[in-house]
């Protein structure tokens, strides 16, 4: 009886042992079965910019680009696809980009300053025009002879492409802009190459916040999302505690107005486009915020003298870094009140050998730094201890 007894026990003993192993077997498969998608905090969705969107898939990214240029209705779809995996059935129009991308060429200055902020500078195999680049890291892979120039034999928006050393270079990645002009655009050669390649229309976003934010664009090319959230939600705070700190004064705005007269015409900034914008997040009253255009206005002298002559404030008048450079352009200048008040002030601070202004570079990167350069300008009271980085007096 006693052998009978312990032979009972020892079954309940298994039986106990058996059931606690099968529910740590349910819990255990149903915690690695949960997270079956990436999760939200590797994942990007747009804030501000209105010109792409990201969908996540088990096994894929579709991304899409809309409004790629100005007047365009035009979509570009890029389904992204881990290396070795299989894509999906493919739509009209996608394109298949096999990520995270190891040779990448960008052919804007505009990408470059997102590359070390997410870590990814070592990727980069290729560039255009580089002596007008800014970004540190990117200049010292360039003077490493670690990334190539892909420029072709024009100037300008019209550098064009050498077709020969980018397929050369067999990059994996090739990004780029679009305007819808074919003497500008390079992407359709490039495909017509078989060389992968996307369009990044972060210049067509209205919000500077909203041009920032392509580096989560980017950052999906790379597998880089959680550095992109984190980079962009410190740079957003900063910019809207700044926006907030403007927003509680009770003095009236002073008045500015831009640009400068170029043979015979004077192009301003339109009352929605993206530097309206910053100048309104900054406590200004532009002369043409009530303008409903994103692009610039071509205007007559006349029209400026007549509107802006008593305005408080003259910014980015052209590439002057002197007052004396500037009144040589145009003796009328010196009617103007800003000229007399010695408040006229440029966005050339950062300008290299190359010409090249680093205000379209890392500034578009850092929204949060042009706002501050601009609040201590019409107001700084507000940042009494900032240095001004990408604007400077003109004296």
């Amino acid at each position: 009886m006693a052998n009978y007894g312990r032979s009972v026990q020892t079954i309940r003993l298994f039986i106990i042992a058996f059931l606690a192993f099968g529910f740590l077997l349910i819990f255990s498969v149903s915690g690695d079965q949960e997270p079956e998608t990436k999760s939200l905090v590797d994942q990007v969705t747009p804030e501000y910019a209105t010109g792409f969107t990201v969908e996540y898939h088990d096994d894929y990214k579709v991304v899409t680009v809309s409004n790629p240029w100005r007047g365009s209705d035009e979509l570009y779809t890029y389904v992204l696809v881990n290396r070795d995996d299989t894509p999906p059935s493919l739509g009209k129009g996608e394109e298949v980009i096999e990520i995270p991308s190891e040779r990448f060429v960008s052919l804007s200055s505009t990408h470059l300053p997102y590359l070390p902020i997410l870590g990814i500078t070592d990727c980069l195999k290729g560039t255009i025009n580089p002596d007008t680049i800014s970004t540190p890291e990117v200049l010292n892979l360039i003077q490493e002879g670690k990334v190539a120039d892909v420029s072709g034999g024009g100037t300008g928006m019209a550098t064009g492409i050498n077709m020969e050393k980018m397929i050369e270079l067999d990059p994996d990645l090739v990004m780029t802009y679009a305007t819808g002009l074919a003497e500008y655009d390079t992407h359709p050669k490039l495909q017509e190459a078989g060389i992968p390649v996307v369009v990044n229309a972060e210049y067509m976003e209205e919000h500077p916040l909203g041009r920032a934010e392509w580096i989560k664009f980017i950052s999906v090319f790379f597998n880089k999302e959680k550095e992109a959230n984190e980079y962009f939600e410190t740079i957003k705070n900063d910019y809207l505690s700044l926006e907030k700190s403007v927003a509680a004064l009770s003095t009236e705005n002073p008045t500015v107005f831009l640009g400068n007269n170029r043979q015979g015409t004077w192009y301003m900034a339109g009352g929605n486009s993206y530097v309206a914008k910053l100048l309104n997040d900054a406590g200004a009253d532009y002369l043409w915020s009530d303008d409903q255009t994103t692009g610039s206005i071509p205007l007559d002298f006349e029209v400026v003298y007549d509107t802006a002559l008593d305005a408080d404030y003259w910014l980015n008048p052209g590439t002057a870094k002197k007052l004396k450079e500037l009144l040589g352009e145009d003796a009328r200048y010196s009617d103007f009140a800003a000229v007399k008040s010695d408040t006229i002030y440029n966005n050339n601070a950062r300008m290299n050998n190359g010409g090249g202004n680093d205000y379209w570079e890392t500034g578009v990167a850092h929204p949060e730094i042009i706002l501050k350069d601009l609040i201590k300008i019409f107001h700084p009271e507000i940042v009494p201890d900032h240095n001004l980085v990408y604007y400077q007096h003109l004296e």
